[in-house]
């Protein structure tokens, strides 16, 4: 009897003690779960910067090429060239700075039914500036961009894809769609390797809706016509953001 007792007791505290560890536990999740909820609000997912296209079989791959340091300018006229010859039409994000101080290629790139969309107006990494520096920065391009293409900016692509709570908020505020990209050629890295871009971009899967980011270097002169290729041979056409939004 006395053995039944002390068993129960025994029990009774291993309960006891389960009941306090499962309570800790319990506390330590729920803290977590309100620290999350606190610092990221779910609803705002629909305002997060689209890897891909929304428009649903648009039959439509989005080529976007981020113009923004100068240098390149050489190249700009090359895959302008190479867009001709093959017909195609791609959304060229460019920063206020640039079109500011390049007129006549971006009257080009208007010209040869190329859209234009927004790149901030400097190269700058828009995740670590306030909201107030986003929108600054945001309306100075809108207005140099506007006032020299006399069409209205829809797009806007944060440098190297550095969105911040500051920077999705002024681009909504400025009613932009924000976007990334889903297959990056990384032609900035490679810039004297074409077999590298291509290969990569083989390996990637293409399909409807897809943004496909290069910029103008040496390499992507060089292998322009082979991703446009690479997309048509998928039974897609290569074109805008306007095209898949």
């Amino acid at each position: 009897m006395l053995i039944m007792v002390a068993n129960k007791k025994k029990l009774k505290k291993i309960g006891i003690g389960v009941l306090v560890i499962l309570l800790i536990i319990g506390g330590v999740f729920w803290g977590m779960k309100s620290s999350i909820t606190s610092t990221f609000n779910f609803n705002d997912l629909a305002d997060l910067p689209y890897e891909r296209g929304t428009k649903a079989n648009s039959g439509y791959v989005a080529i976007t090429c981020n113009v923004d340091l100068g240098w390149e300018d050489e190249y700009i006229e090359s895959i302008l060239d190479t867009l001709k010859k093959e017909d195609a039409n791609i959304t060229f994000t460019i920063t206020g700075k640039w079109a500011e101080n390049k007129k006549e290629l971006l009257q080009r790139m208007i010209s040869e039914g190329h859209e234009v969309g927004s790149h901030g107006y400097k190269h700058l990494d828009y995740a670590k500036l306030s909201y107030e520096e986003n929108l600054e920065q945001m309306k100075k391009a809108e207005s140099i961009i506007e006032e020299i293409t006399n069409q209205e900016i829809k797009f806007f692509q944060a440098p190297a894809g550095s969105f911040g709570e500051g920077t999705i908020k002024a681009a909504k505020e400025l009613g932009y769609t924000t976007f990334k990209w889903d297959v990056d050629t990384i032609d900035w890295k490679y810039r004297e390797e074409p077999d590298v871009i291509i290969n990569r971009v083989n390996k990637k899967e293409i399909k409807d809706g897809s943004i496909v980011l290069i910029h103008p270097t040496k390499a992507t002169t060089q292998c322009l016509d082979d991703i446009i290729s690479i997309i048509r041979g998928k039974g897609l056409k290569v074109g805008r953001l306007m095209d898949i939004f």
